[in-house]
């Protein structure tokens, strides 16, 4: 049961770091000394269409990293260290 509540735990704490990036990269965007933490870059792949005559698949997937989402991220896992 511990390890389950732990797993909930650090999902919570990572998911909320990236909602507050998200946030705080929005407020931030147009203030001129803090624009550095919007900072970031795309990864992923354009769509992929797999055909298979009867069922059409397409795959696409992006991510945006960024400089804030980075530092909470970091921030979160610390804090579940001090949790755990």
């Amino acid at each position: 049961m511990t390890k389950t509540k732990n797993t909930l735990i650090l999902v919570f704490l990572v998911l909320a770091a990236i909602v507050l990036a998200a946030l705080v990269g929005q407020l931030t965007s147009g203030v001129e000394f803090l624009k550095w933490l919007t900072w970031g870059e795309s990864i992923g792949f354009d769509t992929v269409n797999l055909n298979l005559s009867i069922i059409q698949l397409s795959f696409s997937f992006k991510m945006q990293v960024n400089v804030l989402q980075v530092l909470l991220i970091a921030a979160a896992l610390l804090l579940y260290k001090k949790i755990k």
